[in-house]
């Protein structure tokens, strides 16, 4: 029987929890931009775990005590279930980084012919043995209907000649061709540039990148280092590539 009384009456408990739980969340996100002022807070909600506190700040995932005090940064695991909970809140976090970085700070190589089917986020150096492989399969994995969007990650850090290579190759006219030139070890020279090599380092380490290639999917989901493109073509063909 519907009762219109006990309709209203949790109406009004979920009310006041809803108003309850906000002066929390408002509060770890003064917290947060306390200790990360150069950040920007994109998500605050309740863990699994009572009293825990998911915080996606850009590209990383935290944990906080509901008072602020106490932060983590980890993996949470459901031993009953044996799963890492925040790897899928990692993938979602990335997911929202990479659908906001602007296109034109990408060196993208997409299909020329057919339809793109899927899109691969891929942290590069130009001195890496199996960045330059997995460069050299590019044409297969276009052909497939992959396109593949570079990002920069100098394993030198923001010095050295692995950064001043990127570098080159970001203020470069034609990327593309830079960076085929580039991986191929061939020289490349541009004025120096603004360039987003630093911010997409930045962000590369707060996803976790240790190592290049570091390839991730559209959805967020870290791939690891290198995959033969064969096998990464097969992982789309049984769907396993978003």
């Amino acid at each position: 029987m519907f009762r219109p009384g006990l309709l209203m009456c949790s109406l009004l408990l979920w009310s006041v929890l809803a108003n309850a739980a906000q002066p929390v969340e408002d509060k770890i996100r003064a917290r947060m931009a306390q200790l990360f002022p150069e950040d920007t807070v994109t998500a605050v909600s309740p863990s699994p775990v009572t009293g825990l506190y998911e915080v996606m700040l850009g590209a990383s995932l935290f944990y906080i005590t509901g008072d602020g005090r106490y932060v983590l940064r980890g993996d949470l695991i459901d031993l009953d279930s044996r799963q890492n909970l925040s790897n899928a809140r990692r993938a979602e976090a990335r997911k929202l980084v990479f659908a906001d970085i602007d296109e034109g700070d990408l060196i993208e190589f997409a299909p020329t012919a057919g339809k793109t089917l899927t899109t691969l986020f891929v942290y590069t150096d130009i001195d890496c043995g199996y960045c330059r492989k997995l460069h050299q399969e590019v044409p297969e994995l276009n052909a497939a209907g992959i396109a593949i969007d570079y990002l920069a990650f100098p394993r030198s850090g923001l010095s050295g000649e692995s950064f001043d290579k990127i570098s080159a190759v970001w203020c470069s006219d034609d990327r593309r061709k830079a960076l085929t030139a580039a991986k191929a070890g061939q020289p490349v020279t541009a004025p120096s540039c603004e360039n987003p090599v630093a911010e997409q380092f930045a962000m590369g380490q707060a996803m976790g990148v240790g190592g290049t290639p570091a390839v991730f999917t559209r959805d967020g989901q870290e791939l690891g280092g290198y995959i033969p493109a064969k096998r990464l073509i097969q992982m789309l063909a049984e769907g396993k590539l978003q």
